[in-house]
């Protein structure tokens, strides 16, 4: 691991402590196996969108500390109809 993806492996082990139990953070990968996004997935933030998705750590960390609503509810809340 090289400088860069050791200081882009620290930020994302500091916010996954930072949002512990709200969000986890991960890095999508681009076609050739090399990290683009910052994503971050809901785990325990009630009425937000399920994915935040950003160019920056510090564009998503801004997201999870304000984000938007989301629109669907959980699907445990889906009854099937018979």
């Amino acid at each position: 691991m090289n400088a860069v993806e050791e200081a882009h492996e620290a930020t994302r082990k500091r916010l996954n402590t930072t949002f512990d139990g709200r969000w986890r953070v991960w890095r999508s990968r681009d076609d050739q196996g090399r990290p683009a996004a910052w994503v971050a997935t809901n785990i325990g933030v009630p009425g937000a969108v399920p994915t935040l998705h950003e160019t920056t750590p510090e564009r998503l960390e801004a997201q999870m500390k304000n984000p938007p609503p989301g629109f669907a509810g959980p699907l445990s809340a889906i009854r099937p109809t018979r």
